[in-house]
């Protein structure tokens, strides 16, 4: 009975801290955009992992300043915006860092997408790779 006892005591202390470590793990992994296998492959804390084949995108622009309208479905926080927002280009799935402003625009058979990265300059050199695969 002591055993079972102790077993109880110790379960209960050991699943809330294995849950609040897992939640401070999450939270401080930072969003992030790898090309892999020829396709941009976005990473969101928390969140499903979107993949966009790079040959079927076309019309691929660099862009500095975009019109961000509400979001339809997704992830919104102070550094990073993900899912399927309003735009000036209409819905667009968005990737992006709302504080940086260098966005690479492209269109698919599917989407309107809208991405960028850490900052201004990684965002250009994600623009001259993907338009360059």
């Amino acid at each position: 009975m002591k055993k079972r006892y102790y077993f109880i005591i110790i379960l209960v202390i050991l699943i809330p801290i294995l849950i609040v470590t897992s939640l401070i793990k999450d939270s401080n992994q930072k969003p992030a955009i790898k090309i892999k296998d020829n396709e941009i492959i976005t990473s969101v804390p928390n969140c499903s992992e979107p993949t966009i084949k790079i040959d079927k995108i076309r019309n691929i622009k660099l862009l500095d300043n975009v019109e961000i309208g509400n979001k339809q479905v997704g992830y919104k926080e102070d550094k990073c915006y993900a899912g399927y927002f309003d735009t000036q280009f209409g819905t667009c799935f968005i990737y992006i860092n709302p504080n940086i402003h260098s966005y690479i625009y492209f269109e698919t058979k599917d989407d309107n997408c809208l991405i960028n990265y850490e900052n201004e300059e990684k965002t250009k050199e994600l623009y001259e790779t993907i338009k360059n695969i």
